[in-house]
């Protein structure tokens, strides 16, 4: 058997490509994407395919205009439809001043989607092969990675509705070249492949060289370990994606966790946990460290943190309310920390409902023998004839004070919001039922002021009842 049928017989082993329909190959005219076109086009008429490839000129080499001309040549020899583009990229680079290889990579990538909408293609066919897993598995290493790293580039995954494939994921790039060799397909050698500037060169050239004098099967093994670690890792996220939806909610632009629920998971799932929070209030969030994640933990762990707030960086801030610890990114938490939510009630509108925030309020005047039994301290009743009118809901001010019922003096708004564990992040909107003096007379589910308490002779009575919006 030849290589060319190994290859083959390997690739519809592997199973990567399983149905027929369209497929963008990424073509750039080396000896591994060069071998992954000329397979699948041996492949398309017995797997019902279609091939698209598609070829991108960055601008960076001279050799760039011979790589085009080579792709561009061996599709139209073959009837293979061709994409081409030309990127500027040393000048979008100049511009921008964004990391040279991530530019590039997303730009690339952003053409070859485009390809793959035009023409339907359900998959983007990527060359990576087995070389290339080898060398980021061990990038990943390098940089401490956990298993998501570790677990390297995936044989398939979905990105914006197309299959991402690799089906030359477990082949080695001499047996890639020697396809060629044998099968005549022509290529050319990148000579930015040789450059020691580039981080990933020096493992393929130095590195990995040095470590195969201890283990020659260093890329088999590299490999494996990454297959290993990419079904654990799955596993490990689904379980995360089940406790996610069993304990975190989601209020307004933030996520909200019990501190309790969370230290009582293993570690594992609690640092996960916090990465996928993390990863749907922000994409850049992914990139906060070990050690910000290790902080966060810290903060829902620890007791003594019954309120604390924490810049955790990439625009999140991490809040300890109590038992409950809250992500938000910071623009959504200053513009809830900066909205007015005052708002009033006449007594000629009585009676009436009015949204607060998050609260639904009720007021009426009624006679004091229809009168209900007040049922929780989110309900309260108030003499008529003493209050001055017009009532106002507001938020808090600073230096609020009230004349609390059973107390001697008065006690701070500030301090029953403690006393009473109501979230950092609540305060500001929380309801305050004031008379048009400004005394406070009311917080809700808190506590009540001795002003305007019903007696046997009042007659007339403001009724008042507060519940949470949903």
């Amino acid at each position: 058997m030849g290589i060319m049928d190994e290859l083959t017989a390997s690739l519809l082993k592997d199973q990567s490509i399983d149905k027929s329909g369209s497929i963008v190959v990424a073509v750039s005219g080396g000896a591994d994407s060069m071998a992954l076109l000329h397979i699948l086009h041996q492949l398309a008429p017995k797997l019902g395919l279609t091939l698209i490839a598609a070829h991108v000129n960055h601008g960076f080499r001279e050799q760039s205009l011979a790589e085009a001309e080579l792709v561009r040549s061996y599709c139209m020899e073959r009837n293979i439809l061709c994409e081409m583009i030309e990127l500027d990229m040393p000048a979008y680079l100049e511009q921008t001043n964004e990391n040279s290889q991530a530019a590039s990579r997303k730009r690339r990538y952003a053409f070859f989607h485009d390809v793959a909408q035009r023409y339907g293609a359900y998959a983007i066919a990527l060359a990576h092969h087995a070389d290339d897993q080898a060398e980021t598995v061990l990038m990943h290493v390098l940089r401490g990675s956990g298993l998501s790293g570790i677990s390297g580039m995936q044989n398939r995954r979905n990105e914006k509705n197309v299959e991402l494939i690799r089906p030359l994921l477990r082949m080695r790039k001499n047996e890639l070249i020697l396809l060629c060799q044998q099968e005549q397909v022509p290529y050319l050698e990148d000579s930015s492949n040789f450059s020691r500037d580039y981080h990933r060169n020096e493992l393929r050239l130095d590195v990995i060289p040095l470590l195969e004098r201890y283990n020659p099967q260093l890329v088999d093994s590299l490999g494996r370990l990454a297959e290993i670690a990419s079904e654990e890792d799955a596993w490990l996220q689904q379980q995360t994606e089940d406790r996610f939806r069993q304990l975190v909610s989601k209020q307004e632009q933030s996520f909200v966790v019990s501190c309790h629920a969370l230290c009582n998971e293993p570690i594992a799932l609690q640092r996960r946990l916090i990465k996928l929070i993390l990863s749907y209030l922000s994409q850049e969030a992914t990139t906060i460290s070990f050690d910000g994640i290790e902080r966060i933990r810290h903060i829902a762990a620890n007791h003594a943190h019954q309120t604390y707030r924490m810049d955790v960086g990439e625009g999140i801030m991490c809040i300890r309310e109590y038992e409950m610890l809250r992500l938000v990114h910071i623009k959504h938490y200053e513009r809830l920390r900066s909205t007015s939510t005052s708002l009033s009630m006449a007594l000629e509108q009585l009676p009436c409902k009015l949204q607060f925030g998050k609260w639904l309020i009720h007021a009426d005047i009624i006679p004091s023998d229809e009168l209900p039994q007040l049922q929780s301290k989110h309900e309260a009743a108030f003499d008529a004839t003493i209050l001055s009118f017009p009532l106002h809901i507001r938020s808090r001010k600073s230096g609020d004070r009230m004349q609390v019922l059973g107390l001697n003096g008065t006690k701070k708004v500030q301090d029953m919001f403690v006393d009473g564990k109501i979230a950092l992040a609540e305060r500001d909107t929380y309801p305050i039922i004031v008379d048009h003096e400004d005394r406070v007379l009311w917080v809700p589910g808190l506590r009540r002021s001795s002003i305007g308490l019903v007696q046997s002779h009042t007659r007339l009575i403001v009724f008042i009842q507060c519940s949470r919006h949903t």
